[in-house]
């Protein structure tokens, strides 16, 4: 698991936060974030991060920064298509936009999803004061799945 995070003071509260992948398998129709992306790891992922952060934010390449209850209608964009410079600044928007609902210095940002997204969110969340996790760094998806349902059941 990777980490840029410090010990911080006792007494401050800091509260988790999970910025979490979306995921291929999507409805066909309108929906709400986490009614609208149906793959067995996003709802893995959605029951996890529903337990144990005190907020969810959501990213895909469409739109960037979701929220939980953001309608989103169906589409076909992946980040895997844009330039290099598209994704930097597909990553910078997303930070930005997550600022504008959290403060560096009162959240732990956990992150989970693919290292397609992350190495360009990584920088991003760095270069804006930020400290992040990576709870799932280097995991395939079926270690992944098997990570959540073992956190899940206790």
């Amino acid at each position: 698991m990777y980490t840029n995070v410090k010990n911080r003071r006792e007494g401050h509260p800091i509260d988790k936060v999970g910025l979490m992948a979306t995921a291929r398998k999507k409805a066909n129709y309108s929906a709400p974030v986490i009614q609208f992306y149906q793959s067995p790891l996003f709802i893995k992922s959605l029951e996890y991060g529903e337990k144990y952060y005190d907020r969810l934010y959501f990213y895909n390449a469409k739109d960037g920064l979701l929220l939980p209850d953001q309608w989103i209608a169906p589409y076909d964009v992946s980040i895997k298509n844009f330039s290099i410079n598209e994704k930097k600044a597909w990553a910078s928007t997303v930070i930005e936009r997550l600022l504008e609902y959290e403060k560096p210095n009162k959240t732990i940002i956990y992150l989970h999803g693919g290292m397609v997204y992350r190495k360009h969110l990584e920088p991003e969340l760095h270069s804006r004061g930020f400290q992040f996790t990576v709870p799932l760094q280097g995991y395939s998806i079926g270690e992944q799945l098997k990570w959540y349902k073992q956190k899940l059941s206790k």
